[in-house]
């Protein structure tokens, strides 16, 4: 019993300096200076209707919705018309594929499939309209979401993984120019 309590009130005593350091850094805050990973005057950007050359014509508003909340949150800007705005960017979905990634064959049958991935490929520009020139080009973006055929939700569990992937990768992009 005492080697029990011991032991107990060592890893207490390894636990306590680390909860009072989260607890004493739980208000820092951290914030991006100059917008967010997009040059300093670049301060609101402009996002024209996405274009959407896939057969998935219901993932351009669920893509839009996305970029539109990332560009506000992530790269620290605000949405502006086309006429007031520091940056333009323009994206295309242009791929989509849906394939099997885990599957077992199935004498007579054909196969078993166990997971599937879905993905989203996106092609980016972000132009700087002072300069009139790209200051950011994703040239075949690729987002990627898994899912379980047993899913009820299925493809659009993919989808929905695959959107934010490609959004996440389309702010890492912008911000890792700057």
């Amino acid at each position: 019993m005492y080697m029990i309590c011991r032991a107990f009130l060592r890893r207490l005593t390894l636990l306590v300096p680390l909860g009072v350091m989260v607890a004493g850094s739980a208000g820092c805050n951290y914030t991006f200076a100059g917008g967010g990973g997009l040059p300093s005057h670049i301060k609101t950007v402009y996002v024209p209707p996405i274009e959407n050359r896939t057969t998935q014509f219901a993932l351009t508003q669920s893509f839009t919705e996305k970029l539109l909340d990332a560009v506000r949150r992530n790269l620290g800007v605000q949405l502006a018309a086309e006429a007031e705005a520091d940056a333009t960017i323009v994206a295309e979905l242009s791929r989509y594929t849906d394939t099997a990634i885990n599957f077992q064959g199935v004498e007579n049958v054909g196969a078993a499939v166990f997971q599937r991935r879905v993905s989203i490929v996106a092609q980016v520009q972000i132009i700087d309209r002072s300069r009139n020139e790209v200051i950011w080009n994703g040239t075949g973006v690729v987002g990627d979401g898994e899912y379980s055929p047993a899913d009820p939700a299925g493809e659009s569990t993919g989808q929905e993984v695959a959107l934010d992937n490609l959004v996440q990768k389309i702010v890492d992009g912008a911000q890792s120019q700057w």
